[in-house]
């Protein structure tokens, strides 16, 4: 029971901590096949009117991947991912109009002083003359009103995250990546894509002069708003020579790691691999999510003695009880082994950290009370060299 509990404990928080709070993120799930209005990819609306597109909807005007809008004015474009996307309306040069916004309420209110990162990619429609930097995405506590046209979201609104000034989003054939993070106040409950600002504060472009629309408008595909999780290492640990353990604590959400020095790990770019160092080694584990980079440190000790578990094993040496608290007992499988070691051996007990802590002429049992909590390695000496190595806690 304990172990159904602690597992669905796991996929709970692995679950949560990689949860896009965009609902119906990629356009997919449409209320019907025969209106390419924002509302029809619910929950998502548009401030001014702008549109979504479905391999579903057979109209030409708004199929996907290929549409013919009147007179002749074609484009193309084959989802980022899926079979939808939205259009919206970003800037217009040298005509008046107003910039159309996709807007959606998110599946739950951010939390204060916790960073986000806002993801979304978009690409040029084919038949437009202008492109432009700057792709805001705004973050508010109450809604815009979609049933209202003509809106100027030109002034007065800050977007949190802002594409870099001067980059030019004007690939008509890929799709391109917006992304950037923010820390929340707290109360944010919307998101809006789009302009927030006016032409003057652009960089704008007549990046293809064949285009036949004096505008630039987009595409708009896989919107995501996640929580940034941060880099996580174990705590610190101890390990036998040749023995492993797993150092990270991450999940496996959309991120890129690293972990330096490479020396005894299973691999260095993924969440959590597993180290093998042949001496103490402090990892640092450097991850990278949307545009957060965040680190972490593990300090894996290995022990200083040189003699493995498993060759303790094999001599037929048994340490009991481990844990043990007051009295250990050395139990041996082979009398013989028992009476060569009864004569002219040593028992030394050392710490993680290689320092001697007690060592007394061959005892069958040890008192260890006046040890402190934690992890111990008894060995079995013949002179100066060490016969039987093996770890004990003291509890």
């Amino acid at each position: 029971m304990r172990l159904f509990l602690l597992g669905f404990i796991l996929l709970f928080c692995f679950v949560f901590e990689a949860q896009n709070l965009v609902p119906n993120s990629s356009f997919e799930n449409l209320t019907t096949c025969s209106s390419s209005v924002m509302e029809n990819a619910s929950p998502w609306c548009s401030v001014n009117p702008a549109g979504v597109l479905n391999t579903c909807i057979s109209h030409p005007v708004f199929s996907v991947p290929s549409q013919t809008f009147s007179p002749g004015y074609p484009s193309y474009q084959m989802p980022y991912s899926g079979n939808g996307y939205a259009t919206f309306g970003f800037i217009y040069p040298t005509i008046t109009a107003s910039a159309r916004y996709p807007q959606v309420k998110l599946t739950d209110t951010l939390k204060s002083g916790k960073i986000y990162c806002v993801t979304y990619y978009v690409s040029l429609w084919n038949d437009c003359k202008y492109s432009a930097d700057k792709m805001g995405a705004l973050l508010t506590a109450t809604p815009f009103n979609c049933t209202v046209t003509s809106q100027n979201l030109y002034t007065g609104y800050t977007p949190q995250v802002v594409s870099p000034s001067g980059y030019l989003y004007n690939d008509t054939l890929n799709w391109q990546e917006v992304s950037g993070t923010f820390t929340a106040v707290g109360n944010e409950a919307y998101l809006t894509i789009g302009n927030f600002f006016p032409n003057t504060a652009h960089t704008y472009s007549i990046s293809y002069p064949g285009g036949v629309r004096q505008l630039a408008e987009y595409y708009l595909d896989d919107v995501s708003l996640e929580e940034v999780q941060i880099a996580k290492a174990k705590n610190d640990t101890l390990i036998m020579q040749g023995d492993s353990a797993t150092i990270g604590l991450n999940n496996s959400e959309a991120a890129l790691f690293s972990w330096q020095p490479i020396a005894g790990l299973s691999c260095t770019n993924c969440p959590n691999p597993k180290a093998s160092p042949s001496v103490t080694t402090t990892y640092t584990v450097t991850k990278t999510q949307c545009k957060s980079v965040t680190s972490d440190v593990i300090t894996v000790t290995v022990s200083p003695v040189g003699v493995s578990e498993a060759e303790a094993l094999e001599a037929g040496v048994k340490l009991v009880p481990n844990p043990v608290n007051d009295i250990l007992n050395i139990n041996f499988k082979s009398n013989e082994m028992l009476k060569q070691v009864q004569h002219d051996c040593t028992i030394k007990i050392t710490d993680v950290l290689g320092k001697e802590v007690l060592q007394t002429g061959f005892k069958e049992q040890l008192n260890i009370s006046h040890l402190e909590t934690g992890i111990y390695f008894v060995s079995i000496l013949q002179g100066n060299k060490s016969l039987i190595t093996k770890k004990v806690v003291k509890e």
